[in-house]
């Protein structure tokens, strides 16, 4: 009766050749010059001085463009502003004052101190307008390194327009560099004076349009790492000198830890109700690694605090895992739709931070506020990680337990209209996302969720909701509908009836990843899908089911489906199921696309089905 999920998969089948001709470029504003020149020194402290000059091609540009920011860590940084100006078209340039470059706190730390060294600068053009050039030079004077005795940096082409993109570092002659480029072509080195000057030039080209459902573009997109360390093994050594002496049990972390899992003797339950504790009580402040700092505070001040950021999180519950006998280590983790780890080692795509208990094989993250205990997010699956304590690449798991269970009954009226129940079992790693969901539901929304559903399906009705238990965490989670619709269908007459398996149908949305594009050309992401669904529609007295759909089923690699249609006494019984895993983690192939168009066009079919209703005057 919700078509929400099934209209998106269609509409994307329908209208993907025109988003194929989109390439994901924005052409109201051209790069014309970016020139980033790096001075890095031995402790692997620098300066970086980068020159940025752009044209502003139509009215977008004006909207979007008329001012540029630029965060920074203070503690650890100095960022200047050397010069700004707008160049209008005959050669005019207006010159952005001391007056119209504003210092701000970052928003997303404001309220919370103890990351009040995060801030941003913000530089205001003046009388921009379309064929105008904006330049500005900033020079960022790291005192402290991020990792003392390392350089890294890590770059990718803009989706504008690009003439001219270089970057040059300047480095002492006995610091290695390791590189990996893709879409970048180097210059021979240039040694003198105890020192090596390196440089790279982007190869404008066409950009590749990021895919609906795409893996990130750091997978398979151009970029540049570089960097002075070796291994991961030396990131991860590096890293954990920094984060480990935050992780100290101290009196007030050992009382909690033993007022948390107390009468609980099992380890595993004891580090899942710390984890459930902390990310509870815990409020997580976003700070993402690698953006001025990777040195947590001190597990006992975010105790006090009862906030911080991943890193944060991390160190309190690395301190009161330990404070009831259980060993655990950070774990870097790209938070994002990145499967893939430069061969150079970098902070790169690792933006995240969570905990991993090698005795349990566990992964715990405390800032997933709306992922219980025991599972991941699902954009933390199938990840290649480091874990920072021994220096191993590891991987999260593939998938995890999950599914939904919908029942749906309608009594179809004499005219057309019908009443109607509906509950869905959210199972595993559902469960608590769901959950959390309702329990921030305001009583408005409760009212008018019903008539929402409805209307979304192009009928009027009214109903209720009646929530499940929103305390706890169970792995699994049940809340059910019921109400009238006026119009499900008009009768008397012959009519025909979209075989819909319930106010909130999942299939649809399992198969989004293979529907969102008519071609693809990047891997994309598969999410596991175990997904069931049975309705029970009931007919008036005196009609007659002149005609169903014909049964599907479908074992393909990856999809597999299920639909069976059975006349009952006075109605029909339609029951369909999805499942779908991909083996090492929910990034799929171009190959894998190719190989399910058949049977997603199949089921797509079979979703839009309907059966046929004669009832007569």
């Amino acid at each position: 009766m919700r078509p929400t999920l099934l209209a998106l998969l269609l509409g994307a089948l329908l209208h993907g050749p025109a988003r194929a001709n989109d390439d994901g470029t924005d052409r109201s504003i051209t790069l014309l010059r970016e020139a980033q020149h790096i001075v890095v020194q031995k402790d692997g402290s620098f300066v970086a001085t980068t020159e940025h000059l752009t044209r502003l091609n139509d009215q977008r540009a004006l909207q979007s463009s008329g001012q540029r920011s630029y965060s920074f860590n203070a503690t650890h940084e100095l960022l200047d502003i050397v010069e700004a100006y707008t160049e209008k078209p005959d050669g005019r340039r207006i010159a952005v004052t001391p007056e119209q470059i504003k210092l701000q706190q970052e928003p997303a730390y404001r309220g919370a101190p103890m990351f009040q060294d995060m801030q941003v600068k913000v530089v205001i053009f003046s009388d921009t307008g379309i064929g105008d050039k904006l330049y500005v030079k900033t020079r960022r004077t790291r005192k402290t390194a991020l990792f003392e005795g390392h350089f890294a940096d890590v770059s990718s082409p803009y989706f504008m327009p690009t003439e001219e993109f270089t970057l040059t570092y300047d480095l002492p002659q006995d610091m290695p560099l390791y590189v990996e480029a893709d879409g970048f072509a180097a210059r021979a080195p240039h040694s003198a004076g105890g020192r090596t000057v390196y440089r790279w030039d982007y190869t404008p080209s066409p950009n590749a349009r990021p895919e609906a459902g795409s893996v990130a573009y750091w997978d398979y997109g151009r970029h540049l790492v570089v960097s002075t360390m070796k291994d991961y093994a030396t990131l991860a050594k590096a890293y954990d000198s920094k984060a480990a002496p935050a992780a100290v049990v101290t009196p007030e972390i050992s009382a909690k830890a033993q007022d948390i899992t107390a009468g609980i003797e099992d380890e595993r339950a004891r580090a899942i109700a710390i984890n459930e504790w902390v990310r509870k009580n815990i409020r997580y402040v976003a700070v993402y690694i690698g953006n001025g700092g990777v040195v947590p505070h001190s597990a006992d001040s975010v105790l006090a605090n009862r906030y911080g950021d991943c890193k944060d999180h991390t160190a309190l519950m690395e301190a009161l895992l330990r404070a009831v006998g259980i060993e655990s280590t950070p774990v870097l983790i790209p938070a994002n739709q990145a499967f893939r780890l430069s061969p150079v080692a970098s902070l790169g795509v690792f933006n995240h931070a969570i905990n991993y208990i090698p005795s349990l094989d566990l992964y715990l993250d405390s800032t997933a506020d709306s992922v219980a205990g025991g599972f991941l997010p699902d954009n933390e699956l199938g990840k290649q990680v480091l874990l920072t304590r021994s220096g191993v690449l590891a991987r999260t798991p593939a998938s995890q337990h999950n599914g939904v269970r919908n029942r749906y009954q309608v009594t179809i009226d004499a005219d057309g209209g019908a009443s109607f129940t509906f509950t869905r079992r959210d199972l595993g790693s559902y469960a608590e996302p769901v959950r959390y969901n309702h329990a921030r539901w305001r009583e408005e929304d409760r009212k008018r969720i019903i008539e929402e559903l409805l209307k979304g399906a192009g009928m009027q009705g009214s109903g209720s909701i009646e929530l499940g238990q929103l305390d706890g965490s169970a792995p699994e989670y049940s809340y059910s509908y019921s109400g009238k619709a006026e119009n499900l269908t008009y009768l008397p007459g012959t009519v025909g009836i979209t075989a819909v398996t319930g106010l909130e149908t999942v299939i649809g949305g399992g198969l989004w990843g293979f529907a969102a594009e008519n071609k693809r050309t990047q891997p994309f992401v598969c999410h596991r899908a175990d997904f069931e669904e049975q309705a029970d529609y009931r007919f008036p007295s005196g009609a007659t089911l002149l005609a169903m759909p014909d049964d599907v089923t479908i074992d393909g690699p990856l999809l597999h489906y299920r639909a069976r249609y059975e006349r009952r006494d006075s109605g029909i019984r339609i029951t369909r199921s999805l499942k779908l895993e991909k083996a090492g983690g929910p990034s799929c192939t171009v190959d894998d696309f190719n190989g399910a168009q058949a049977d997603v066009r199949r089921i797509v079919r079979d979703l839009r089905a309907q059966f046929i209703l004669q009832k007569k005057s």
